[in-house]
C-alpha cells in the first residue's frame, strides 16, 4: 500500500494520541492538526477532502459518525460492524468527489495487521 503524502488529524486528544502512536513508527510526513475534522459531518468532510484535490494520497484521522458517513458516501464498502476506532479504509477516488464515485481498495481493522 502506498503511503499518504498528506495527513490531517483532528485536534481531539484521542485522535492526536492515535496519530502519535501509529505514525511515530512509520516513515510518513508529519501530520497537520485540522480543527475542521472535530465533530465534522459528512458534508464538512466532503468539502474538506474536495479542497485537497491536489494531493495524490490523503489520510484523515478523525471521528465517527462523520468519517464512516464519508466512506459510505464515497461508495466504500465497510465491514458489517462499521468503522470501529482505528479502522483504516483505503479508497481510490477521483475529483471532484461524487456520491458513489470511489472504489474501496481495502479495510483494515485494529485486530488485523497492515
Amino acid at each position: 500500500m502506498a503511503l499518504p503524502d498528506r495527513i490531517y488529524v483532528s485536534p481531539a486528544f484521542r485522535a492526536q494520541e492515535t496519530a502519535r502512536a501509529v505514525l511515530g513508527h512509520l516513515d510518513m510526513p508529519s501530520p497537520s492538526t485540522e480543527p475542521r475534522l472535530w465533530n465534522a459531518t459528512v458534508g464538512d468532510l466532503v468539502s474538506f477532502v474536495d479542497e485537497q484535490s491536489d494531493a495524490r494520497r490523503l489520510m484523515l484521522i478523525a471521528h465517527n459518525p462523520g468519517l464512516e458517513g464519508l466512506v459510505r458516501w464515497l461508495g466504500g464498502q465497510l465491514p458489517v460492524q462499521g468503522m470501529k476506532p482505528c479502522t483504516l479504509c483505503v479508497l481510490d477516488t477521483a475529483f471532484p468527489l461524487t456520491p458513489g464515485g470511489s472504489r474501496s481498495l481495502a479495510v483494515y481493522r485494529p485486530s488485523e495487521s497492515v
